[in-house]
């Protein structure tokens, strides 16, 4: 394949994650690796989440250590939860070598969840404040690092109890020394991790909101889960026809390309 066509064909994984992750579904796990093997990070870690798990794993237990590292850095924790539930024991503990400690134990804790709950699909990686903070301290934690969800901030108590959520936006606006507690909106809804995906989906706390907070036994805070998140959580469940054409006008806009990447690495190739 010359450059060209490789990178129209990286644009249709980038710009189509779904459809690619239908057509490497019915590849061999082999094939599929090694065109994951091709793709930046960040595309290869968009098209392996939209895999089925029970798909995806298999292809992820055959990249080595720098490639598995790489997507599982470009992952979310509830999506690679979700792969390693898949994998075989030793694989398992291979890709968990391979996160930051905190990386690790939040995997462990989504682990913990059966995968029928929302406690197994939940994105823990948000930044969560003391309730007694000020907007300084807040400020100093969000230029520290980046966060997959900054939307919606929560503060804490001493035993990880939501007190309240807040924004970023609240957040900036505010003098340095106003208390968070002063610019908190009190007593959000949240759910419990082991409440089942259908039950969760039917529940009223979605009215006037896309996002809730969920909790454990001792009502510590765990993470948050948004109402696409969950329906993706019950699709992932279940899996779709694996006879499903892609659409004629992702046909059309790709052409050859999309099948020629497919077609990049032959089966003798795929050893490295």
């Amino acid at each position: 394949m010359n450059q060209a066509k490789l990178s129209l064909a990286l644009h249709f994984l980038e710009e189509e994650p779904q459809a690619g992750a239908r057509r490497l579904e019915l590849q061999e796990a082999e094939h599929s690796a090694a065109v994951l093997h091709k793709a930046p990070a960040p595309i290869a870690a968009k098209v392996l989440a939209a895999m089925l798990p029970t798909f995806a794993a298999p292809v992820l237990a055959l990249l080595d250590n720098e490639d598995a590292a790489r997507l599982l850095k470009a992952l979310t924790n509830a999506d690679i939860a979700a792969l390693l539930r898949q994998s075989k024991e030793a694989n398992r503990q291979r890709l968990l070598g391979l996160l930051p400690l905190k990386k690790q134990t939040a995997c462990h804790l989504l682990l913990s969840y059966p995968d029928y709950t929302v406690g197994a699909w939940t994105e823990t990686d948000l930044l969560v404040l003391d309730h007694q903070m000020d907007a300084a301290d807040a400020v100093l934690r969000l230029k520290k690092r980046a966060y997959s969800e900054t939307r919606d901030i929560y503060l804490v108590n001493e035993k990880r109890q939501i007190s309240g959520k807040l924004s970023v936006y609240d957040i900036l606006r505010a003098s340095q020394n106003t208390p968070l507690a002063r610019l908190m909106q009190p007593g959000p809804h949240s759910i419990s991790g082991f409440t089942e995906l259908n039950a969760a989906l039917e529940l009223a706390v979605w009215r006037g909101q896309d996002t809730v907070a969920v909790v454990n036994q001792q009502q510590a805070l765990l993470g948050i889960i948004h109402h696409h998140q969950l329906r993706r959580a019950l699709s992932r469940a279940e899996p779709a026809p694996q006879s499903t054409p892609l659409p004629g006008d992702i046909l059309g806009a790709y052409g050859a390309s999309i099948n020629a990447l497919f077609d990049l690495i032959t089966p003798s190739q795929t050893s490295r």
